[in-house]
């Protein structure tokens, strides 16, 4: 992010000449409530709200979902998993997972905007420098059919020493996640 230029002086004698100079806005505070952490090898069903929370699939690879403080306006159920009879997007790399939020008291899976920064979904990627995020939203037409639109999107950060991909989400729906080698196709919803 490129350094805040300084405002242009007012002329001398002028009422602006005598103002300060503008504060930039401040960033939100955490209130300090504890994180909610979950962790399950294969599914994460549960209740969010306002506190931050960390979600982890996974045994050995770890799959971690972090929803930041605010984030939700309203309660969510969450359901975080790993579903091995998944739809891909091709041949995914590692594990397809699913991702439902449904905001009660509907029973229907709803699409949320995070009020505040981006969800923070790290998944394994291996050595893979080229891993992407395939991410295939699931919805349902006038007729009650499924359909699964695909987005590719890429990774905020690679880091090799973990052998994972970063990537920021502002939207969580009902979808299909998994890492592939497949080209961009929209930035992050």
């Amino acid at each position: 992010m490129p350094p805040p230029t300084a405002p242009e002086a007012a002329p001398s004698g002028t009422a602006e000449a005598s103002k300060p100079p503008k504060a930039a806005p401040e960033m939100p505070k955490s209130s300090g409530q504890t994180p909610v952490l979950k962790s399950d090898p294969q599914e994460i069903t549960d209740s969010f709200g306002s506190p931050p929370a960390k979600l982890e699939l996974g045994e050995t690879e770890r799959v971690t979902l972090k929803i930041p403080e605010n984030a939700f306006t309203s309660a969510v159920n969450l359901t975080f998993k790993i579903d091995k009879k998944g739809k891909s997007n091709g041949p995914p790399i590692g594990k397809i997972y699913r991702l439902t939020p449904v905001i009660p008291p509907e029973g229907e899976p709803a699409r949320v905007d995070s009020a505040v920064g981006a969800f923070e979904l790290t998944m394994p990627a291996g050595d893979r420098k080229d891993a992407n995020l395939a991410l295939g939203e699931v919805t349902t037409d006038e007729n009650g059919k499924q359909k699964i639109t695909w987005t590719v999107v890429a990774p905020v950060k690679i880091d090799d020493a973990t052998a994972t991909a970063r990537f920021e989400l502002k939207t969580l729906s009902d979808a299909y996640l998994h890492i592939t080698t497949k080209a961009v196709t929209a930035p992050a919803p």
